[in-house]
């Protein structure tokens, strides 16, 4: 089958790789235009450009992929399915008309729970234990289109963003040969989704990963791991800013209770100790600005931090 695929980001590279080395054959690779990265603030191509020029597929990267030209251009390329893994643009009727079999999407969720940009962070802000990966046919409205695949996938106690995303990725690019096969044969099966199950996780901004101290530990933990690595969670300790990448459950604290972002205990072997909303957390990862990650221990006997000392 002729497949335009259409991404940007590291995962999606996985996902083009896979289906470059299958049966069907990828004509032509659709991604977001390169981007200003670095200090010098120098283009540089994104990541699924860089995979399909290394493979030696056809690029091309619309500033808008509802422009008149590129319909055109997508067309002389005749494909019989269009393909979307993390592109980053909302494609529009015109476009989803334009392969015969339409375009399938790949989603980090089992549909229609956690429909919209920012599925894996919704799941372990909620402390899910389960999500999945949803292969679905596109329609204009978001991720709401009808189930081809789904498979299940364990949350585990330690996954952040980086490791979900990574395993959930491992699974979907053997789900969406499938689904792609099932199609192919004419055999895939078309299930609609309840409405009325669905919900909705927007786009993750860097303000929505500024520390709550107040909130329960467990909950303050789960927005570190939703954060991490990508945007980041983080505190102001003093002017300084700090990515908070890792932390764990204290149970106990051995001196006084504080108020939420107190630090209540220091300890040379271990990260500084936090209180939280009801309880307290270890800070066992973190990276201040413009420095390296370390651990919270080294980061407290480099700091001379000390109890009582607040993060904001």
């Amino acid at each position: 089958m002729q497949v335009a695929f259409f991404g940007t980001p590291p995962p999606s590279v996985k996902y083009l790789e896979a289906l470059d080395a299958s049966e069907h054959e990828v004509v032509v690779a659709i991604t977001q235009p390169d981007r200003p990265a670095g200090r010098g603030r120098k283009l540089r191509k994104v990541p699924v450009r860089e995979a399909a020029e290394r493979l030696g597929l056809p690029v091309l990267a619309p500033a808008s992929a509802a422009d008149t030209e590129f319909l055109e251009e997508l067309r002389g390329y005749e494909p019989e399915l269009g393909v979307v893994v993390a592109y980053g643009q909302i494609l529009r009727p015109k476009l989803l008309e334009l392969p015969r079999e339409g375009f399938v999407n790949v989603h980090y969720s089992l549909l229609p729970a956690l429909r919209g940009a920012a599925p894996v962070y919704g799941a372990l802000r909620r402390g899910l234990t389960t999500t999945g990966v949803t292969i679905q046919r596109m329609v204009e409205e978001l991720d709401a289109g009808e189930i081809i695949l789904q498979e299940e996938v364990e949350i585990l106690y330690e996954d952040n963003r980086g490791t979900l995303t990574e395993r959930l990725t491992n699974v979907g690019v053997g789900l969406l040969l499938r689904a792609i096969d099932q199609i192919e044969r004419g055999e895939a099966q078309f299930v609609p989704q309840d409405d009325s199950a669905s919900d909705y996780v927007g786009r993750v901004e860097t303000d929505d990963c500024r520390i709550e101290w107040n909130l329960p530990p467990e909950e303050l933990r789960n927005l570190v791991r939703a954060c991490t690595p990508w945007p980041g969670a983080w505190c102001m300790l003093g002017d300084q800013r700090i990515k908070v990448q890792d932390t764990h459950v204290v149970q106990s604290v051995l001196n006084k209770e504080g108020t939420p972002g107190e630090i209540v205990e220091i300890a040379s072997d271990r990260g500084p100790v936090v209180a939280a909303g009801a309880g307290a957390v270890e800070i066992t990862r973190l990276q201040p600005a413009g420095k390296r990650s370390m651990s919270g221990a080294e980061f407290s006997r480099g700091a001379r931090l000390h109890p009582g000392d607040r993060l904001n």
